[in-house]
């Protein structure tokens, strides 16, 4: 007790030395990674993996955006949603946007907190797709839809058979999938070479592409790709994993270029894509970048490498490119950009869940829904 111990080490002492110590070994590190990167990036291109693509300009097209957006809140044991799709629908003639139109569909309702995340995804999802259907019976149909949300579900997302509550709206959201491309396939670009293109941007699954190319996947790959890309690659592959496949990727892919494309399905020898009847149809994937600070974005549409060639693939990632007007890290297609501002409301706090968490507990505490109950009851009972 007389003021005199051992103070050991500060944390403040401990940051100070690894900071001084750490620095020069992790720039070093950086460095060392950087100059890979430089120096496989011009490989990459020789051999036509990495593609440049120009602008279309001035555009012309007609296109939407269909974007979702949900928000949550916890309310009596369980959690309040409100899940939201909008489909904005834009007419450019020749770079100037000339007439928009808006659709959109709510979700508001309760789930249990078991998985939440996944049912939202399937929500969401479900929501999109009904879009879909909206916008394929009308007459004046446009030539490119974007979406915000994956085209197909995948093995992660499948829940465990024995949770009944998320299993229905997986199921849900499968059927409503497989609806979709049952009915209207025959409309939708490449199985109908004047159809309606459909793509899915996103950013998982970063560089699957290296994946791809290897003697037995090359297959797959509907671009040119040059044939010692495959013996190249083996030598590099080791240190490619050292370097970290989404920072090679990000270094690689420069202002208006695209992977090349590869279907999905046929490489993933353990896929579990579903709905299986449109997993049939095949799923072609690449990544593009439309400028120097816009992150690299999935690009997925439906169909197999039969289906697609180098110039078809060029001609839709040139289209979703120009499209994308800001060089910045937030950018997007203008359709899909707009769908987006649109939903908004949705994710406004406090808003429409505050509202609708409390004339909940109103309802409850005043009995006033079981009186409605009772009421139609005694009227039945009357008859």
């Amino acid at each position: 007790m007389n003021g005199s111990f051992d103070k050991g080490v500060p944390v403040s002492q401990s940051i100070v030395a690894n900071v001084q110590l750490g620095l020069p070994a992790t720039v070093s590190k950086l460095s060392s990674k950087m100059r890979f990167i430089d120096k496989i990036a011009p490989l990459l291109k020789e051999q036509g993996v990495i593609r440049t693509l120009d602008l279309i300009q001035p555009i012309t097209i007609k296109c939407s955006g269909i974007a979702t957006s949900h928000r949550t809140t916890n309310a009596f044991g369980g959690i309040l949603y409100i899940s939201g799709a909008v489909r904005q629908d834009i007419s450019i003639q020749e770079g100037s946007i000339y007439q928009t139109k808006q659709e959109s569909v709510v979700d508001v309702d309760e789930i249990d907190d078991l998985d939440w995340q996944k049912k939202l995804k399937f929500i969401d999802m479900i929501n999109a797709y009904k879009l879909l259907m909206d916008t394929m019976e009308e007459v004046d149909l446009p030539e490119l839809i974007i979406m915000d949300v994956p085209l197909l579900l995948e093995r992660a997302d499948t829940p465990l058979s024995e949770r009944v509550d998320i299993m229905k709206y997986y199921d849900l959201c499968k059927e409503t999938i497989a609806k979709f491309w049952s009915e209207y396939k025959e409309k939708i670009y490449p199985f109908n070479k004047n159809g309606v293109k459909i793509a899915s941007i996103g950013g998982k699954r970063f560089g699957a592409i290296f994946f791809a190319l290897t003697k037995e996947n090359l297959k797959y790959v509907p671009d040119a790709i040059g044939e010692s890309i495959t013996s190249e690659l083996d030598q590099y592959m080791s240190k490619m994993q050292m370097v970290g496949i989404k920072r090679l990727l990000k270094g690689i892919l420069v202002k208006r270029s695209r992977t090349a494309a590869f279907q999905f399905d046929a490489i993933t020898k353990d896929n579990r894509m579903e709905p299986i009847s449109v997993r049939e149809l095949g799923l072609m994937t690449m990544h593009i970048k439309a400028g120097n600070n816009t992150p690299p974005m999935l690009i997925e549409v439906l169909g197999k490498v039969d289906d697609w060639d180098s110039e078809m693939l060029d001609k839709i990632c040139a289209e979703i490119m120009t499209l994308i007007t800001f060089d910045q890290a937030k950018a997007l297609p203008i359709p899909l950009w707009y769908a987006k501002y649109a939903l908004k409301p949705i994710e406004a706090r406090p808003g429409v869940l505050e509202f609708y968490k409390s004339h909940a507990k109103e309802m409850l505490k005043n009995e006033s829904l079981e009186a409605i109950w009772k009421e139609d009851l005694d009227v039945f009972d009357d008859e």
